[in-house]
């Protein structure tokens, strides 16, 4: 199954707008049959994710990837654990 680099960019409104940490990225793999796949299943945990936090989902995009798994990877449909993603 293919892999996309699933990208999303989150701004914490907790933080100040100075602090380092006020708008981050997290990447993660997703194992899915085509790139809106990866990019609807990784815009459903990171909805997730902002659902119990501080943070709001700025904007996202998934990337064609080859290579060795070296991001955690994440299987289509797979509710993972926000420890397991590891945000």
């Amino acid at each position: 199954m293919p892999r996309f680099i699933y990208s999303v960019w989150f701004r914490d409104q907790a933080a100040a707008p100075d602090d380092q940490d006020y708008e981050w990225v997290a990447c993660i793999l997703v194992d899915a049959e085509a790139s809106h796949q990866a990019l609807s299943w990784g815009d459903h945990l990171a909805s997730r994710r902002a659902s119990g936090s501080d943070d709001i989902v700025l904007s996202s995009k998934v990337e064609d990837y080859e290579g060795t798994p070296d991001l955690p990877l994440v299987q289509f449909g797979e509710e993972a654990t926000d420890e397991v993603i590891g945000w």
